[in-house]
């Protein structure tokens, strides 16, 4: 088991909402240390700063948690578009991806966390966060493809 999938399977369990205030507090705290307000210590970006147990007795920050679904509301159909896209119509990889996903959450998430963070830039804390919530999210409608269900999920952009 990957370091990624290790830390996964331990957030595995915490509610959506500490998982998505747990990401927006990451992203501040990566803000600050850029714009040099932030602690010393732990690189907030990495995945050692990740604390399980600090999340599950810390309160819900509303502005961590309206944070860390902006994010996810922007972020999410971008990795849509890199997971699903690319398979087009090609109903036999869909049904590999739906089964790889149905056998063990924890490496689908393991595996989705590097291709956020080179296909989309993101820093390693913020990817494994955001693919547990991803994988949470979809992994919730299995009676249906992984990718239609995913599609059917997404945030509309306003217009």
């Amino acid at each position: 088991m990957t370091e990624v999938e290790a830390i996964v399977a331990s957030l595995w369990e915490l509610d959506d909402d500490v998982l998505e205030a747990q990401l927006g507090s990451r992203v501040q705290a990566i803000g600050d240390d850029v714009a040099g307000r932030g602690a010393r210590g732990v690189d907030p970006a990495s995945l050692e700063s990740i604390d399980v147990n600090f999340a599950v007795r810390a309160s819900i920050d509303p502005r961590f948690l309206n944070a860390g679904r902006q994010l996810v509301d922007r972020v999410n159909p971008l990795v849509y578009q890199l997971m699903c896209k690319p398979l087009g119509d090609d109903a036999e990889t869909q049904k590999i991806l739906d089964e790889t996903i149905n056998q063990n959450y924890t490496k689908a998430a393991g595996m989705l966390a590097p291709v956020l963070v080179s296909g989309v830039g993101l820093a390693p804390a913020v990817a494994t966060l955001l693919s547990t919530l991803i994988i949470k999210k979809v992994s919730k409608y299995l009676a249906t493809g992984i990718c239609e269900t995913w599609e059917k999920s997404l945030v509309k952009p306003a217009s």
